[in-house]
């Protein structure tokens, strides 16, 4: 595409629609995004919260020899960056580093974001390596929401190399001030974009993101952001992103669910102390029963995710913890009130698997019984989206608190559906259809 009809593009794009038709629901996450959370860099103590060490010592745990992340590509062969990105991610669920991110979200981020408790983080961090030598490997622009994060969650984007200077700009993120960045999304939408016409729109408008261990970034879900182009400053880039969500706007998270993709953040350093002090869960669930599998597309959540799937998931989640189905049960379809699950509850004395707590009613006082009357009998109800199970008092806490950070049942969309256009569209054509 020519550079003049980029710039005819960019003309186009300021006719398109009103800002005000993207804007959040909210008039207060709407202020969150458009101002603390528009691509602005936040400093924070590195000294006590050492992130950038932290990977650093988790690659040499690998036994890659490395004194400095803007040289991985040094010390790690590139075909094993893929595998090292994966070790990491993974190691973000460990509990050294989540108290540390725990600490880090209630001293820092809770407060410079000005955000409300109780607020939830990512099960697993994003770690990101971005190398010198393949110029073909660099993340596309984008936005959360097209990667379908909900409006109300934010994103912090948190470098563990120094990025600061100007030639370090394609190694560091590019990123778009919120109003352009909600009218070029759209544009590329109703124009039907390919990424090569997308990277050439977008570029021009992008600022590098400058910032370096002890700095992030606090951008949203509507903000354009990505590498672009290839990294070719001779050095590699370790970085980190990451979402946090408010309990407030728990039913805007859009695909990423709490429990399957967030979990809640103590909101004390006494409530992380009693978390940490509970049994191992894996001795909790040997209790001599029989372990049913539950599938269903019986709620407005699980309606939409094929049963075969749910399988996979449910036997993944067995030989995790060593469980044996003995049974599998289906529910019978357009039965919201879930007949067959309230039969494994109250008449069988089985262990039960099932896809997600959202496979639970969405009436809040029959769902409260069903879960009473299963810990009251001793039979473990497991769910394995979340990786929960309700075998303690506690459990059963832990539960009722994601269900109601999501609103289920009260939520102005099913959980896991993006408040989006597209959205609205296919509602109006099924309406449509329906009616006719």
């Amino acid at each position: 595409m020519s550079q003049s009809a980029v710039s005819e593009m960019s003309r186009s794009a300021l006719s398109v629609g009103k800002i005000g038709s993207m804007t959040a629901p909210d008039p207060e996450l709407e202020h969150s995004i458009t101002h603390e959370w528009n691509a602005k860099i936040m400093t924070y103590p590195n000294e006590e919260f050492p992130f950038n060490e932290w990977i650093l010592n988790r690659v040499r745990m690998m036994g890659y020899t490395i004194d400095d992340l803007s040289y991985l590509h040094e010390s790690v062969p590139r075909d094993e960056v893929f595998k090292v990105t994966k070790q990491l991610c993974a190691d973000t669920s460990l509990p050294e580093f989540r108290r540390m991110l725990h600490r880090f979200v209630r001293k820092v981020v809770v407060l410079k974001g000005k955000l409300r408790t109780p607020v939830a983080v990512q099960r697993f961090m994003n770690v990101r390596i971005m190398l010198p030598t393949t110029p073909d490997l660099f993340f596309p622009f984008h936005t959360g929401l097209l990667y379908g994060h909900g409006i109300a969650s934010r994103s912090l984007w948190m470098p563990f190399t120094d990025v600061t200077a100007d030639e370090d700009r394609t190694r560091s993120m590019q990123i778009m001030d919120i109003y352009k960045s909600r009218e070029l999304a759209q544009y590329a939408i109703d124009n039907e974009l390919g990424l090569d016409e997308m990277t050439e729109l977008f570029r021009p408008h992008t600022f590098q993101i400058k910032a370096g261990p002890g700095s992030l970034c606090l951008f949203s879900q509507q903000h354009i952001h990505g590498s672009g182009e290839p990294n070719v400053t001779g050095k590699t880039r370790v970085s980190m992103d990451w979402r946090i969500a408010e309990a407030r706007y728990g039913d805007l998270l859009a695909r990423k669910i709490p429990g399957g993709y967030v979990h809640l953040v103590p909101e004390t350093e006494e409530e992380e102390d009693a978390i940490a002090a509970r049994p191992p869960r894996k001795g909790l669930f040997q209790n001599g029963k029989t372990t049913i599998f539950y599938v269903a597309n019986n709620t407005a959540s699980t309606y939409p995710v094929p049963v075969h799937l749910q399988r996979y998931m449910l036997k993944e989640y067995c030989e995790k913890y060593g469980l044996v189905a003995n049974l599998e049960l289906f529910d019978l379809e357009d039965m919201p009130h879930v007949p067959t699950l309230q039969h494994v509850v109250y008449e069988r004395n089985s262990n039960c698997v099932m896809y997600s707590i959202f496979s639970l009613p969405e009436d809040e006082a029959v769902r409260n019984k069903m879960l009473e009357t299963a810990l009251k009998r001793g039979n473990i109800l497991h769910f394995v989206n979340e990786d929960m199970a309700l075998a303690t008092d506690y459990d059963l806490e832990d539960i009722k608190k994601y269900l109601s950070f999501s609103k289920y049942g009260k939520s102005r969309l099913p959980i896991g559906l993006p408040l989006s256009q597209l959205s609205r569209d296919y509602f109006a054509k099924w309406n449509a259809a329906l009616s006719a």
